[in-house]
């Protein structure tokens, strides 16, 4: 029986030892196989992360090319007489003082592709010949403006990308070429783009779809191309126009690469993002999970996999906020959790992340709808904003007015003092237009001397008259620029709508009416029309 019994025990504890190392393996099992799917949870999560921030760098290079292309384009429109002629260019370009704050130069060719007009040389005419470029031939050929590929300036000797216009005459046919010129390594280009990710691990590059840096944090490989064999980054990043990959090395390093093609220009933005860097609090839980799992399962195997499944919980609810902030059901303060364990630590990493991505959009949009010179409102801010306003007025019933004014003999100006005086004009004014009208009331600069105001909540039509009087007063004393006492005059055109629906286009052609009506009277006064009359009221001047 002794035998027997001493055989029974033996047995029966193999089989314990044997169960209980089968529920430490199936424990430490579930418990890995638990972890591998937070942690490929946490990877798409990081991943559209880094994608959402690609997507507003990208919509805003694609903005401020739509936007430098737009004043190319407004440039040559605002030629004397409606038909550009090579010149003029030269005095035109000079002008426009505030071409300097969106290009690295400004140039006009004509037909044969020489240099006859340089914003930042004059006496560069003649010195140049691009009949041979692409963009060149480009914009002939369709008539319409192209985006170069990236190339080393012949006149500077930097790299710069070009944007074309023609120039064409009242027929259509082209005369020259206007070229602006963006300088890839000018801080309003590139220190912006870095700043995006300041402080964070990692960084961002521009390519071109040929291969060409256009954009890079090691200055060096701006204009030079990459590796782009097969299993290569730019391989990854050209083969489709959006995406993310974690099966890489950059320089021997795992990383995490997102990109994003932009709309305007075969670009390609990217972001490469250390492993280490992106997944580290992910390491962290993934040990002490391992650790606790290994214990709870030397006790029960049932009680392991519910703690697994605990420790899940606080994974999914991120990927939830995630999921919840990407459809707008939620804002970025769900992440900011207080505690010390691994989720808070965690979450707290996405608050920083999410609100330093949202600092950098709220960036991009005040930069986006704020005229550089002056601190008002852009022509972008105004093209969304004005129809916005009819829509508000139309609904509640009420009128609209809008004002055009342009700074009378702003050239002479320019010509007489400088571009350094025309600039504390145009200044001044902008400050003066700002503490003149009501706090309803939006003003903005379209381009060079010209503003515009939109007046809303008006109770009664005259309240207009009341309006133009207080901005020709208000610039009767003298502006100073540049040392000197300068007498300043404005001509103001006011457009005030009826009780039917209007356009935008309708009341921006009533205002230009009454602004044409006084000129046409002597300047320096204004004119009230009201939209759909077809007729100007008695102009009053100053």
């Amino acid at each position: 029986m002794r035998p027997v019994l001493h055989f029974f025990l033996s047995f029966k504890f193999k089989i314990t030892l044997l169960v209980t190392a089968m529920v430490l393996l199936a424990g430490l099992g579930v418990g890995g196989v638990s972890l591998l799917i937070a942690e490929s949870a946490m990877r798409q999560s990081i991943a559209q992360q880094e994608l959402t921030l690609l997507a507003s760098a990208a919509a805003y290079v694609d903005r401020d090319i739509v936007a430098k292309r737009q004043l190319l384009k407004s440039l040559t429109e605002q030629v004397p007489g409606g038909e550009p002629s090579l010149a003029q260019m030269q005095t035109l370009l000079e002008a426009h003082g505030s071409l300097r704050d969106e290009f690295f130069n400004v140039t006009v060719f004509n037909l044969k592709g020489d240099l006859v007009a340089s914003l930042r040389d004059r006496r560069a005419k003649g010195t140049l010949n691009v009949a041979s470029r692409q963009y060149f031939q480009d914009t002939l050929r369709t008539r319409e403006g192209v985006t170069s590929a990236p190339f080393r300036s012949v006149l500077s000797g930097r790299p710069v990308v070009v944007l074309t216009q023609p120039l064409l005459d009242a027929n259509g046919q082209p005369l020259g070429v206007l070229l602006g010129a963006i300088e890839l390594l000018r801080p309003s280009f590139s220190a912006r783009l870095d700043n995006l990710r300041s402080g964070a691990a990692g960084y961002l590059f521009i390519v071109a779809g040929d291969g060409t840096f256009v954009h890079h944090p090691n200055k060096e490989m701006l204009l030079s191309r990459g590796d782009s064999s097969e299993g290569s980054l730019l391989d990854a990043v050209l083969r489709s126009p959006e995406g993310w990959t974690d099966e890489l090395l950059d320089d021997g390093v795992p990383v995490l690469l997102a990109h994003r093609r932009l709309r305007e220009v075969d670009w390609t933005i990217v972001a490469s993002f250390p492993i280490q860097s992106a997944f580290a609090p992910m390491a962290s839980v993934r040990a002490r999970a391992l650790a606790a799992a290994a214990l709870v399962t030397l006790l029960a195997g049932l009680f392991g996999w519910l703690l697994v499944k605990v420790m899940l919980r606080p994974l999914l609810r991120l990927h939830r906020n995630v999921v919840d902030i990407e459809s707008g059901s939620a804002n970025i303060q769900v992440f900011d959790v207080h505690g010390r364990d691994e989720f808070a630590q965690l979450s707290r990493a996405f608050f920083s992340l999410s609100r330093r991505r949202e600092r950098a959009e709220q960036d991009l949009q005040r930069l986006a709808t704020t005229d550089a010179l002056t601190g008002i409102h852009n022509r972008r801010m105004f093209d969304e904003y004005f129809p916005l306003a009819l829509a508000r007025a139309r609904r509640a019933g009420q009128q609209v007015g809008m004002a055009f004014l342009d700074i009378d003999h702003f050239k002479a100006i320019n010509d007489a003092h400088g571009h350094a005086a025309g600039d504390a004009v145009l200044v001044e004014f902008a400050r003066r237009l700002t503490e003149t009208v009501r706090c309803t009331d939006t003003v903005a600069r379209l381009a060079g001397d010209e503003f515009v105001i939109i007046f809303e909540q008006l109770p009664t039509g005259a309240e207009m008259n009341l309006l133009g009087s207080k901005i020709i007063d208000a610039m009767r004393a003298p502006f100073v620029a540049g040392g000197r006492l300068l007498n300043v005059t404005t001509s103001v055109g006011i457009a005030l709508t009826v009780d039917q629906p209007v356009e935008a286009d309708a009341v921006m052609r009533a205002a230009d009416q009454a602004l044409y009506g006084v000129k046409a009277a002597g300047r320096n006064g204004y004119a009230v029309n009201f939209v759909g009359e077809e007729r100007v009221l008695r102009v009053r001047g100053a």
